[in-house]
């Protein structure tokens, strides 16, 4: 997982995780609610915005919108992992959430190994 996730990338991802967390309000991440998470989602918004916006300003901004992204980034994780513990790996919520079933992921390929070459013993030296 990188050091700051990227903005439209995790704000993207919580947008779908609010859509599918929407239709199951009564799920409780520890004590994070629905309304914590879009809260949450709401604040770094307005901050990704507003970095946007603000040329002059953008140091502080960047400090405080790296660590909103890292907050967010980390609600949308456990969010994922309760899904997952909740309704199961195999589940479509789970696959709504975000996450790749385990159906739905590639099998393993096995290597094939080719025969190994004989090796040729050596030609005995010609004498002329």
């Amino acid at each position: 997982m990188p050091k700051i996730p990227r903005a439209k990338t995790t704000l993207a991802d919580a947008v779908d995780v609010l859509s599918v967390w929407k239709t199951i309000p009564d799920f409780k991440m520890g004590d994070v609610s629905l309304t914590d998470f879009t809260g949450a989602v709401n604040s770094t918004d307005g901050l990704v915005k507003q970095h946007a916006n603000n040329g002059v300003e953008r140091a502080g901004l960047k400090a405080n919108l790296d660590d909103k992204l890292r907050e967010l980034n980390q609600l949308v994780s456990r969010f994922r992992s309760g899904v997952r513990a909740a309704y199961g790996p195999d589940s479509p919520v789970y696959e709504q959430a975000g996450g790749t079933r385990t159906s739905s992921r590639k099998r393993p390929k096995r290597a094939v190994s080719e025969p190994q070459p004989q090796p040729q013993p050596p030609a005995p030296p010609q004498h002329a």
